[in-house]
């Protein structure tokens, strides 16, 4: 499984870009853009980009993982949202820097939801979407007007925009859909909950849970969202090589599960 540690950012081509300049505006290289997009022979010309396509840039120095989405002009909150599966609300929620989710600014950089996957040799997007959990149209729709990309073919080193599986008013960040998890994972997300508190719980495909229900706390509660962090503990072996991280949150009324974000996970 090769998602993507480090910040890459989503740079719609404009007029007058080349791979050079774009390496030097984002700190990256030409040859990492040029892997990631898959920007030579015999799938297109070397180097050659156009206008409106998009390009998956990788930073070479970087303290995090995110990915960060460059707005161009007539993106809206609710545009980005769509392409990239989320709800607005919570895109708003987890970037401080959109005061007003009316007014957005060509160039402003904003995280997204999503982690970035580098291709392997066998991979398809059907293995992919199935690996992840992730529906495949989901995936299709964020890597919209990608050069090289093509739903029959994937060339192996591009780097593919996958999106997080989230409710309104959560998202988990780590771990990433798809990867194995063991005991002591760290897990980490955004949630928008009642006196912060938010519930995990890890279950194979036996229906065995692994993690018994735990709690762990955002930095504030609603109608914050924030950050959350914890680390997974296994009370039992998993049965099976695959399973769920089930996060949620409970009523406060009836107690019953609301806000679940379940990730495909490995064991």
């Amino acid at each position: 499984m090769a998602i993507m540690f480090g910040t890459h950012i989503l740079h719609t081509v404009q007029p007058g870009d080349t791979v050079y300049s774009l390496s030097v505006q984002y700190g990256s290289t030409v040859d990492a853009i040029t892997l990631a997009n898959v920007l030579y022979p015999p799938f297109v010309d070397p180097y050659v980009i156009y206008p409106n396509q998009i390009l998956v840039i990788p930073k070479v120095i970087s303290n995090e993982t995110v990915t960060l989405y460059v707005i161009q002009a007539g993106d809206t909150v609710g545009t980005i949202s769509q392409r990239f599966s989320a709800y607005p609300e919570l895109l708003v929620g987890i970037n401080k820097t959109i005061q007003n989710p009316n007014f957005i600014f060509p160039k402003q950089q904003i995280q997204i939801p999503a982690v970035i996957y580098e291709v392997e040799t066998g991979d398809s997007l059907v293995s992919i979407s199935e690996r992840t959990g992730i529906a495949l149209p989901d995936i299709l729709q964020a890597n919209q007007d990608r050069p090289t990309l093509s739903p029959d073919v994937l060339y192996s080193g591009m780097r593919l925009i996958i999106p997080l599986q989230m409710s309104e008013n959560m998202v988990v960040t780590q771990p990433f859909p798809g990867t194995v998890i063991r005991d002591n994972q760290v897990i980490s997300g955004y949630a928008r909950a009642f006196e912060a508190n938010v519930l995990y719980r890890v279950v194979d495909d036996n229906d065995v849970i692994i993690t018994n229900e735990t709690f762990t706390t955002a930095e504030f509660g609603a109608p914050s969202y924030s950050r959350f962090r914890d680390s997974i503990s296994f009370d039992r072996a998993p049965t099976t090589n695959a399973g769920v991280l089930q996060v949620y949150t409970r009523s406060a009324m009836d107690g019953s599960v609301q806000d679940l974000v379940q990730t495909r996970v490995l064991f």
